[in-house]
């Protein structure tokens, strides 16, 4: 008896010291998740690479002791680091920066073009099984590598992460940029067809001069442009689609509440009306039939002129008709440019099947888009 309670006294201690083991080392992961803000470096924004077998990544970070706004004088650095997968150069980058690299503030990521083509699947679901990244990520593909638009020099006070954060929540958004966040992404790559889209940036030289924290080089400031849109799959990298084309997604998308429309006024000058609001609806019809009706609301961009003693701030009807043709003709420009890629960009196989059911899924040809005859719609309003 006496020997059976020391062997279960034994067993006790065993577990306890196992308990106290795995309590400890719980601790000390806990105190390296959650440490000061003094030994994290806050990460602004993000370019993600490809370079042949590594993931290359260049992180905008904040430094500790500059106080972390996006304008005032704040300090920042690009650290970079590389690993065969995205956890392995993310743990690098600490490394590299000597503290830990915070990413709850990272909401923008920008992927190089060879990434998007070679590897994209592996790193797009790393940030949406991430406990680091959120939903509401901002996605950015770069027309080159995505390091050089994180290190682009803007000519104002604040640097490219969040200058292209506030192109994408801005006014540039409600004027055409296809903003994109990690949600929006993954929500379109399970739909029938899994097309996505997001903004391409392009960076170019501006004759200004930059201002503000590492503006002392002397070298000239770059303008970075987000009018065009990068559409992919579940593949990766399928196409850009030209300005037109980009701003046709952005109609159908009903993204549109602000910038210009451009048509040749009565007197065959070219002239322009204010978006104000637009709306699109898009139907399936018949077996392969599918139409965009978009219903805008603009105003003339110039003051009212006097005629005859009278106020005058009307549009013609060959105007509004001319209105109408220059944003049908955006539209039908961007299915076109999908449809010959095989890409359903306005996603008419996800209303085929909720129009049709289960028996039409199972028995699509995985090329659909080639028999859909599309058309758009415009109503125009003039306020």
């Amino acid at each position: 008896m006496q020997r059976r309670k020391g062997m279960r006294l034994r067993g006790g201690f065993k577990w306890a010291a196992v308990l106290i083991i795995a309590v400890v080392l719980v601790g000390f992961d806990l105190l390296s998740d959650n440490a000061s803000i003094v030994n994290r470096g806050m990460v602004a924004g993000l370019a993600v690479d490809g370079s042949g077998e590594l993931i290359e990544l260049a992180a905008q970070v904040i430094l500790p002791g500059s106080g972390g706004s996006s304008a005032g004088g704040n300090d920042f650095m690009i650290f970079t680091s590389s690993g065969k997968t995205m956890q392995d150069a993310i743990e690098k980058l600490s490394v590299t920066m000597g503290v830990k690299a915070s990413l709850a503030h990272c909401t923008l990521v920008i992927l190089g073009e060879d990434l998007l083509r070679t590897r994209s699947e592996a790193v797009m679901k790393h940030f949406i099984r991430s406990p680091y990244f959120a939903d509401n990520t901002l996605l950015v593909a770069a027309s080159g590598r995505a390091s050089d638009v994180l290190a682009a020099k803007v000519p104002i006070n604040e640097v490219a992460s969040y200058h292209l954060q506030r192109m994408m929540q801005g006014v540039q958004r409600e004027a055409g940029v296809n903003a994109s966040t990690v949600k929006d992404y993954f929500a379109e790559y399970y739909y029938i067809g899994g097309a996505s889209c997001m903004p391409l940036a392009v960076v170019s030289d501006c004759e200004y001069s930059p201002v503000g924290p590492g503006s002392e080089g002397g070298e000239g400031a770059q303008l970075l442009d987000l009018s065009r849109t990068l559409v992919t799959t579940r593949e990766g990298y399928a196409l850009a689609l030209d300005r037109d084309a980009s701003r046709g997604l952005s109609f159908v998308r009903g993204r549109l509440n602000d910038g210009t429309i451009v048509f040749t006024g009565d007197n065959a000058r070219e002239r322009d009306v204010v978006i104000l609001e637009s709306k699109c609806k898009l139907s399936v019809e018949g077996d392969n039939k599918a139409v965009a009706r978009v219903k805008l609301k603009v105003k003339r961009n110039e003051l009212p002129t006097a005629r005859d003693g009278e106020i005058e701030n009307t549009i013609s009807l060959r105007e509004l008709k001319r209105i109408e043709e220059s944003v049908r003709g955006q539209i039908i420009a961007c299915f076109e440019q999908c449809q010959k890629a095989d890409i359903d960009i306005f996603h008419i196989g996800e209303r085929l099947y909720r129009k049709k059911g289960e028996a039409w899924r199972k028995n699509q040809n995985k090329l659909y888009i080639r028999d859909i005859e599309f058309d758009a719609e415009i109503q125009v309003k003039v306020k």
